[in-house]
């Protein structure tokens, strides 16, 4: 089962909600930059996504969702942009909610530019989440599917992203207990902050690859066979960089 937009805004309004929001928008603010020329679409939590656009304001931002508080009215498998029109995507735990998080990967990638960024947040079944998926508790994380790190990463490299970070933040248990949350919130501090595994979220940094067309000149037979370098085969077209 995934994961219900109305319980993640829900969550994030509770103790532990906003500490993993407050972590998410400062790992974001780390590799996010906006210029006025650029074009960036957001998904997500209303309530994140929102504070993340407030911090880098743009003329040129839009919100997503299929709810009537967004900026444009969309479901993200079927965007009303042009193909290669939009330089930068943030989506806030959009393929965590989505029941074909692959299709909505391929409709992204359909619309980002050739130089374009991508930034994909989203829960860790690594970490606390994993466990409360198995514990006899009400928690909105108990049997919900999550897409992994390691499933994430094949993905950006099936459609040629190249991951430029990963962040794996907050290892605080996502507990009821304002008292409990705030004794373990040394988890989150100084030695346990810089392990980068058995976070309760992660996020990732990626832009999209290039590469540089390979002349027929610079191939060469031994024995009938083509040795060189060959870019990597992609969908769409090689181009210099």
């Amino acid at each position: 089962m995934n994961f219900k937009p109305s319980e993640i805004n829900k969550w994030y309004k509770t103790k532990a909600g906003d500490i993993n929001s407050k972590l998410i928008t400062d790992a974001i603010s780390k590799v996010f930059y906006v210029t006025s020329d650029k074009k960036i679409i957001y998904f997500g939590p209303h309530s994140i996504v929102k504070k993340i656009m407030n911090d880098n304001y743009s003329f040129n931002s839009f919100f997503i969702s299929s709810f009537n508080n967004a900026d444009i009215k969309a479901e993200i498998q079927k965007l009303p942009f042009q193909d290669a029109s939009i330089d930068f995507v943030v989506l806030i735990h959009s393929l965590d909610m989505n029941e074909n998080p692959h299709g909505a990967f391929r409709e992204i990638d359909r619309v980002l530019t050739d130089e374009g960024k991508i930034i994909v947040a989203g829960f860790n079944r690594l970490s606390f989440l994993g466990i409360y998926s198995f514990l006899p508790i009400n928690s909105i994380f108990r049997n919900k599917n999550y897409l992994n790190i390691g499933r994430l990463s094949d993905w950006m490299s099936l459609f040629s992203l190249e991951v430029k970070q990963i962040f794996n933040i907050n290892k605080i248990p996502p507990l009821k207990n304002k008292k409990i949350i705030k004794y373990l919130t040394f988890l989150n501090n100084n030695i346990f902050s810089k392990i980068n595994y058995f976070g309760n979220s992660y996020v990732f940094f990626a832009s999209k690859k290039t590469y540089k067309f390979i002349s027929v000149k610079d191939w060469h037979k031994r024995d009938n066979i083509v040795l060189g370098k060959f870019p990597k085969p992609i969908i769409q077209n090689n181009y210099e960089e």
